[in-house]
């Protein structure tokens, strides 16, 4: 469960963020030590559709009810985050897999889509004519902390949730 660390309101009377609203958050996402590893200043305003998946479940969690100008300080454990890491995920695969001409290296990661839908594969290992890889998120079993201001909120219209649910299913993944 996350904790809310800090959360102000500027805002009154303004839309709650809620199901079916899109919402717009300057962000930081730090690891356990304090080091920042995404930023809305670098990346740009994240914007997101609320209640679909699209946010980490912790996050969400948080800043479900706030308002336009709201902030919060959250300590996100790995079940609220990118999830609990899994040796299943962790397996060999044949070299021949990857693109002929790619120069493979351990630590290298590739965005792949396949039954499970999108995710990262990480190398472990080189191993002859097999590769050992990781499917687990990179993030996955961290505990992260999420630092965000909401820069605003507005009911999505019905052609922005079609979007967003068509967007969500082709990626399937959480930021």
């Amino acid at each position: 469960m996350s904790s809310i660390l800090l959360s102000r309101y500027k805002g009154k009377g303004c839309m709650k963020v809620g199901d079916n609203t899109i919402v717009t958050l300057e962000y930081s996402l730090l690891d356990h030590s304090g080091e920042i590893l995404e930023s809305s200043k670098e990346d740009g305003e994240y914007e997101y559709l609320h209640g679909i998946g699209e946010m980490l479940p912790g996050v969400e969690k948080a800043l479900s009810g706030l308002e336009k100008g709201a902030s919060i300080d959250i300590v996100v454990p790995p079940e609220d985050g990118f999830g609990i890491r899994s040796e299943e995920m962790v397996f060999e695969i044949d070299k021949n897999t990857f693109p002929e001409k790619a120069s493979l290296e351990v630590g290298m990661e590739f965005d792949v889509e396949d039954d499970d839908g999108e995710s990262i594969i990480t190398i472990i290992e080189l191993r002859g004519d097999k590769v050992l890889i990781d499917k687990n998120h990179p993030l996955a079993g961290e505990t992260l902390r999420v630092q965000a201001e909401i820069l605003d909120v507005k009911m999505a219209e019905d052609w922005e949730i079609e979007y967003w649910d068509h967007h969500h299913e082709d990626s399937d993944h959480d930021h």
